[in-house]
């Protein structure tokens, strides 16, 4: 399996990394990207992961800014430190949602989940986030 770790904490995505690398050393990680601009441009130029690790909250601006710019068909697993009023949502639009800080207990079932529902992810709509886009100021 390759992943694509999107996170603008270098602690928090190294983190991730080893956390990943608990459940499985045959999992590889492609890249870890920091930005919206980082990780348009990286899937711009490169075939697309099998799962995808996204947090929320970027430097730059709120992740789902690259949606507007790719199309992304892979699976991704949303990850945040803070609690939203869009949680649900973003639910219905991955195949999971991960709280911060990430506990390995919980990354082992998402992945569990995943392995189990390979091939099942939709294409996520470029538009599909543009409300929360906009009212970022919201959240």
């Amino acid at each position: 399996m390759e992943i694509v770790i999107i996170e603008d904490e270098f602690f928090a995505a190294r983190r991730l990394e080893n956390m990943v690398k608990v459940y499985s050393s045959t999992i590889n990680v492609l890249v870890k990207l920091e930005s919206v601009r980082d990780s348009i441009y990286w899937f711009k130029a490169n075939e697309q992961p099998d799962l995808i690790f996204l947090d929320i909250h970027l430097d730059d601006d709120l992740s789902f800014s690259i949606f507007k710019e790719i199309s992304v068909s892979c699976p991704i697993v949303f990850t945040t430190a803070t609690d939203e009023l869009a949680t649900q949502f973003f639910l219905h639009k991955g195949i999971d949602f991960l709280h911060k800080p990430i506990v390995q207990e919980e990354l082992n079932a998402m992945l569990d989940k995943y392995n189990h529902s390979k091939g099942v992810a939709k294409p996520i709509n470029p538009h599909i986030f543009d409300d929360i886009i906009n009212s970022k100021s919201n959240l």
